[in-house]
């Protein structure tokens, strides 16, 4: 981006940070790690509800299911970049209880929806008034020491890794005890307990800076558009995203049509999502090492094709033992991705607009999110279940030539 000269700021500004920093960026790790495990809980479980709820026939349930997905993707994306800007005026914290205390609300009601009218508007509410991931990451980015952002970047998308591998399997087990409505009320108290966490024991010592003045969406995002450093970081966190989410919908179909004859798929169909996530956070738990030998780019430029070359393979495997071999190297990757390019965005950015920054870097994964499930059904209704693999494979190579072209080592001192 490119910003006038602002007057010097205030320390909690201009990167001095608090001596609570640690706490406050463990609490934060642990809420959002609250948080992934409450929504994991949810969206296994979404064609099951729909049914309970009288959703008829199977068509409409597989309709539903994606619209319900891609309704919340689609308002995220609007929002991320207006709670962005506001972060920047308010704090980042208040935009992690917002996040967390109104998105616990939010899922509570959805265990009392009565009509899949009702479950809709309350998704579009949650992508409205959620986003934890965006708000959490601008807040450890404005709170940790600019040396420690890598390995704080690492060790926050860690515990979103950790809440989404775990989520759905602690789901299906409450789901069992107390059935699915009883899950989206577990997930709610979880997600207000993480908020409450945050309120009581993070710090951010936050002083609006009196010459910021609120971002419009249309502001931010021509903003973010037009920067050198920031669109190419924003497409990457779309592709990646996008990669990630375009198996969603075939996954389970596809271990299902290599399984051999008495082999656990509905098993083997949870490891495909756990491994990938398990490795991932293991990979995004120990990048900064090789940060500091390689840089921020190579890493990136190495992950990206690191990946595209394993999830070529997974479209030719012949049994879910290779499936998940291959899956779980694809979580080595995968899991340096993300935090090293939200690393790269804190590093690249004013402190005091960060916030707008990562609302807009936000909104673009919420795009890829959104999408993805939509082109991995469409491909695979099309051209079959190895394509949506193949795809897949060309668009991370093409993303890793798009590193090399555009993205940019992060300096010591932001434009």
């Amino acid at each position: 981006m490119r910003f006038k000269p602002r007057p010097a700021l205030p320390s909690h500004v201009s990167g001095e940070v608090s001596p609570s920093w640690r706490t406050s960026l463990y609490v934060t790790c642990f809420a959002q790690a609250t948080a992934m495990l409450a929504f994991g809980f949810v969206l296994p479980f979404l064609p099951l509800y729909l049914k309970e709820i009288g959703v008829t026939p199977e068509s409409a349930v597989v309709f539903w299911s994606g619209a319900l997905v891609t309704s919340t993707g689609v308002s995220l994306a609007i929002f991320s970049p207006i709670w962005g800007a506001l972060a920047d005026r308010h704090g980042r914290k208040v935009m992690v209880l917002r996040a967390m205390l109104i998105g616990g609300l939010i899922i509570a009601l959805m265990g009392l929806v009565q009509n899949v009218g009702q479950f809709l508007i309350l998704r579009i509410l949650q992508g409205m008034f959620t986003g934890t991931i965006a708000a959490a990451t601008a807040l450890v980015a404005s709170i940790v020491p600019r040396e420690r952002l890598a390995a704080s970047m690492g060790q926050l998308q860690t515990s979103v890794y950790v809440g989404i591998a775990a989520g759905p399997v602690m789901g299906g087990v409450i789901a069992q005890v107390i059935g699915i409505r009883g899950t989206f009320f577990v997930a709610g108290a979880m997600l207000a307990a993480g908020g409450i966490f945050v309120w009581q024991f993070v710090h951010e010592h936050f002083t609006p800076p009196s010459t910021t003045r609120p971002l419009s969406f249309s502001e931010s995002l021509r903003l973010g558009l037009r920067s050198r450093t920031l669109m190419p970081l924003m497409v990457t966190l779309l592709l990646v995203q996008l990669s990630t989410a375009i198996v969603f919908p075939i996954l389970p179909l596809f271990v299902e049509r290599i399984a051999s004859a008495g082999d656990p798929v509905k098993l083997y169909a949870g490891l495909a999502f756990g491994l990938t996530a398990v490795f991932s956070a293991v990979a995004a738990l120990t990048y900064s090492r090789l940060v500091d030998r390689s840089g921020y780019r190579r890493i990136l430029i190495f992950a990206c094709f690191g990946a595209a070359l394993l999830f070529l393979p997974q479209a030719f495997a012949q049994n879910a033992g290779q499936f998940l071999l291959l899956r779980a190297g694809l979580g080595i990757f995968f899991g340096v991705l993300i935090p090293a390019t939200n690393a790269i965005v804190g590093l690249s950015t004013p402190p005091e607009l960060r916030g707008s920054a990562y609302g807009l870097t936000s909104g673009a994964t919420a795009v890829g999110n959104a999408v993805g499930p939509l082109l991995g059904s469409t491909l695979a209704a099309t051209f079959g279940f190895p394509s949506v693999f193949i795809a897949t494979s060309a668009v991370l190579a093409l993303l890793g030539v798009w590193v090399i072209t555009l993205v940019r080592e992060p300096v010591n001192s932001p434009p």
